[in-house]
């Protein structure tokens, strides 16, 4: 899948060297690093493999404004990364224990927070990439079923008429972290396009991992949010990184999870309920069998025509 990074300037991922403005906490958090350098045999520069460029630690200090400084051994993965900004952008949208800090009017001195390996690692705003939703493929179903691949970025267009960076991991869908986190309180919200960004991302993560949570919502918004992204009422499906999610979506807008009917189904001895072997249920317009020991076997993977179950005669 393509990604379209807008606004990355290669040079300044990276290449920003020790020129220090006239603030006086980047002044003292330089003074700080280079005193704490003097007065131990290590050297005080990080070299960056593959590049001519020196970074020196009083040169970081001065990006980071008015944070902690950082170990040395939390900018392992930005000084092996710092010229390959999908992978820097990976880490910050499909990472875990994400967090992000910074000044409203110095965001570029802010810092990104991610777990690496179990490790934190620090990683500049500045060299966080900007993202454009162009050549992104929309999130879209097809025949009712809403298939997006794992760790992957896909187009959101919002009522704003704008189209969004997203991105899918593990069942959470929504506006991409890299973009939520530092481009937020730049693009003025005229037309609600947050908050429908948020409830329609909070309700497909939801329908990707299971159904959970759906009843918090108004059935209206989910009936709106099924129908942004190609689902209609019916049966339909969901995979999106944390398994294959079966429902059924009727037009008052409640959603029936059809797992869990089905678990129910295939786990119930009937025989402990009046019924015999060999006798026929119909499960959404399939018929099932019941075997010698009592038990369903409805598959998830079958195709349902009818919303209805019709249990045999019970004598």
């Amino acid at each position: 899948m393509n990604i379209g990074f807008g606004n990355v300037n290669q040079g300044a991922v990276g290449a920003y060297e020790t020129t220090l403005n006239n603030s006086v906490t980047k002044q003292k958090s330089a003074l700080r690093i280079m005193l704490e350098s003097q007065k131990s045999s290590k050297r005080d520069t990080l070299s960056i493999p593959n590049n001519t460029k020196i970074f020196t630690k009083d040169g970081i200090a001065a990006l980071i404004d008015g944070t902690p400084i950082p170990e040395e051994s939390q900018l392992i993965f930005y000084f092996e990364n710092y010229n390959n900004p999908k992978a820097i952008l990976d880490a910050v949208n499909f990472g875990k224990k994400v967090s992000c800090g910074y000044n409203p009017d110095f965001k570029e001195f802010g810092i990104t927070r991610i777990e690496v390996d179990g490790k934190l690692q620090i990683i500049p705003n500045y060299a966080v990439p900007k993202m454009t939703a162009k050549g992104l493929s929309e999130i879209k179903a097809v025949n009712n079923t809403l298939t997006l691949s794992n760790k992957s970025y896909y187009s959101w267009t919002a009522c704003d008429g704008k189209t969004y960076p997203w991105a899918v991991r593990d069942g959470r869908i929504g506006w991409a972290k890299s973009e939520l986190m530092l481009s937020y309180d730049d693009i003025p919200d005229s037309t609600g396009y947050r908050r429908e960004m948020f409830f329609s991302g909070k309700i497909l993560s939801a329908l990707a991992k299971g159904g959970s949570g759906l009843l918090i919502f108004d059935k209206k918004d989910i009936l709106d949010v099924c129908e942004h992204v190609g689902i209609e009422t019916g049966f339909f499906t969901v995979d999106a990184g944390a398994g294959t999610h079966h429902y059924y979506l009727k037009e008052s807008g409640k959603v029936e999870n059809i797992d869990t009917w089905m678990d129910n189904l295939n786990s119930k001895n009937w025989m402990e309920h009046g019924f015999k072997e060999g006798d026929v249920f119909s499960v959404f317009g399939n018929e099932y069998t019941l075997d010698s020991e009592g038990y369903l076997h409805v598959s998830k993977d079958d195709t349902f025509t009818s919303y209805e179950i019709v249990y045999p005669k019970n004598d």
